[in-house]
C-alpha cells in the first residue's frame, strides 16, 4: 500500500513543484517567460519562437529559440528587445498548418500563458498582460471561423505537396500541383475577408502598433493585386478605399515611423528606377551614424546589395561578394544595405566577414529599397560610374553573382 501511494504522491508532487516554480519565478531586467500547455498533440512536435524586425513582418521571422512538446508542455524564455515585441509561434511538424503562426506580444518581464486542443496552433489563445496582446486577441476572435478555415486548408495544402514530390508519373503530379493552386487561391480569398472584418475594428480603434501591422498588411495585399489571382478589380477598389480612409486618421509621427513608412510606400508607390535611368539615392547611415549617398562612391561600377540578418539567401551570398569584391577591386564598389534596425546591422557586421561599404538605410523597405522595387531579399542593382542602372535582380544562386558581375563590367 505504502508502494503504491508514493508510486503515485511522486509525480504528482513533482507536477504541483514545476507549475509553483514557473509561478513563483522570477523574471530579470527585460526577461519575458513563455508557457505553453497543449491537449491532443503527441510529444516531440518542434515548436519554434521566432521574431519579426523591427515589430515588422516584411523582412520575414528571425528563429529565437525552439523548444519540444514533452506533455503537452513547452516552454520559452528570452528578452525583449522593444518595450512590446512582437513574435510569432510556428510549427512545422506533420499535422501542423506549416506557414500559419500564432502572433504572441511580449514585454519586459511579461509572463504569457498559451493554451490549445489539437495541431490547429493558429486558434490557441494566449493570455498576458501585455497590452498589445489584449488587442491582437480582440482581432483574433473576430476572425476566428476564417482563421480556422484558413488553416484547415493549410494542412491540406501541405498534405497535397507531400503527394505532389510522391507522384510517380508526371501527369499526377501536375494534378497535385493544380491542387495546391487551387488551394492557395481560396487561402488568399479568406485572409482578404479577414482584412476587412479587421478593418471594421480598426475604424472603432484608436492607432497602436497593432493597429498599424494590420494596417500594413491590408496595403501590402493591394501593392500586390495587379499580380493577384483572387482580388478582383471592384474587391480591390472597394479595398483601397477603405484602406485611404484609415490612412487618414493617421499621425505624421506615426507615418514617420518604420511601419509607417512602409504604408505610405505600399498605399502610394513612388516611381521605380529602371535598367537605362539615373540611379535613385537617399540618405543613408554609416556604422558611426554619418549620412551617406550613393554619389559618394561614384567613378567606379557600384554593386548595390540589399540585405538583413535573417535573410539566409543574403548571407549565403558573402563569401561570393567577397571573392568579386577582390577580383573587381579597382573598377567595383559593393555597397552593402542593411534594411534591419541598428542594432540588427551592427551585430550582423560584427558576425559576418564583409570588408567593404556596409550602410544602413533608416526607412528599411519604405526608403531607397522602394525606389528600386525591392520587394523581396536579397535583391542587386548594378550602376555604371556613370551613374546609370545596368542591371538589377532578385535571389542567389551559388555562382550567379559571379555571372552577372562580369556580363555587366566591363
Amino acid at each position: 500500500m505504502k508502494r503504491s501511494f508514493f508510486r503515485f504522491c511522486l509525480p504528482a508532487c513533482i507536477l504541483l513543484c514545476s507549475v509553483a516554480c514557473s509561478r513563483s519565478e522570477k523574471l530579470q531586467g527585460n526577461e519575458f517567460l513563455i508557457e505553453g500547455e497543449i491537449s491532443g498533440v503527441e510529444d516531440g512536435a518542434v515548436i519554434t519562437l521566432m521574431r519579426t524586425n523591427d515589430n515588422l513582418i516584411v523582412n520575414g521571422y528571425t528563429t529565437v529559440t525552439t523548444d519540444t512538446i514533452i506533455n503537452g508542455r513547452f516552454t520559452f524564455k528570452g528578452e525583449a528587445i522593444l518595450n512590446q515585441d512582437w513574435l510569432a509561434i510556428n510549427c512545422r511538424s506533420d499535422g501542423f498548418p506549416s506557414s500559419s503562426l500564432l502572433t504572441v506580444w511580449v514585454a519586459p518581464k511579461a509572463k504569457v500563458k498559451i493554451k490549445g486542443q489539437g495541431k490547429m496552433l493558429p486558434l490557441w489563445s494566449v493570455k498576458s498582460s501585455v497590452p498589445n496582446q489584449k488587442e491582437e486577441n480582440r482581432y483574433h476572435e473576430k476572425n476566428r471561423d476564417l482563421i480556422a478555415e484558413d488553416s484547415r486548408l493549410n494542412i491540406e495544402r501541405n498534405d497535397a505537396f507531400k503527394k505532389m514530390d510522391a507522384a510517380t508519373s508526371e501527369e499526377e503530379a501536375l494534378a497535385y500541383r493544380d491542387i495546391t493552386r487551387s488551394l492557395l487561391v481560396l487561402m488568399d480569398s479568406l485572409r482578404e475577408k479577414q482584412y476587412f472584418a479587421e478593418i471594421e475594428i480598426m475604424e472603432q480603434t484608436k492607432i497602436t502598433d497593432v493597429w498599424l501591422n494590420k494596417m500594413y498588411l491590408i496595403v501590402n495585399t493591394l501593392f500586390a493585386a495587379s499580380t493577384s489571382s483572387y482580388v478582383t478589380l471592384e474587391q480591390a477598389e472597394m479595398l483601397r478605399k477603405k484602406a485611404e480612409t484609415l490612412y487618414g486618421k493617421i499621425s505624421e509621427d506615426d507615418k514617420n515611423t518604420p511601419v509607417g513608412q512602409l504604408i505610405t510606400v505600399k498605399l502610394f508607390p513612388p516611381s521605380i528606377v529602371g535598367v537605362g535611368d539615373d540611379m535613385a539615392d537617399a540618405d543613408l547611415l554609416g556604422v558611426n551614424g554619418e549620412t551617406n549617398h550613393l554619389s559618394d562612391y561614384s567613378g567606379k561600377y557600384l554593386l548595390l546589395d540589399f540585405w538583413s540578418r535573417g535573410c539566409g539567401p543574403c548571407i549565403m551570398a558573402l563569401p561570393e561578394m567577397k571573392e568579386i569584391s577582390e577580383t573587381y577591386s579597382d573598377k567595383l564598389t559593393i555597397i552593402s544595405i542593411s534594411l534591419d534596425i541598428e542594432d540588427w546591422w551592427k551585430e550582423a557586421m560584427t558576425m559576418h566577414d564583409m570588408p567593404w561599404v556596409n550602410i544602413r538605410d533608416p526607412k528599411s523597405f519604405g526608403g531607397l529599397a522602394a525606389s528600386y522595387g525591392v520587394v523581396g531579399i536579397p535583391n542587386y542593382v548594378i550602376i555604371s560610374p556613370e551613374g546609370k542602372i545596368i542591371d538589377k535582380w532578385a535571389g542567389y544562386g551559388t555562382g550567379y553573382l559571379k555571372m552577372k558581375v562580369s556580363q555587366n563590367i566591363n
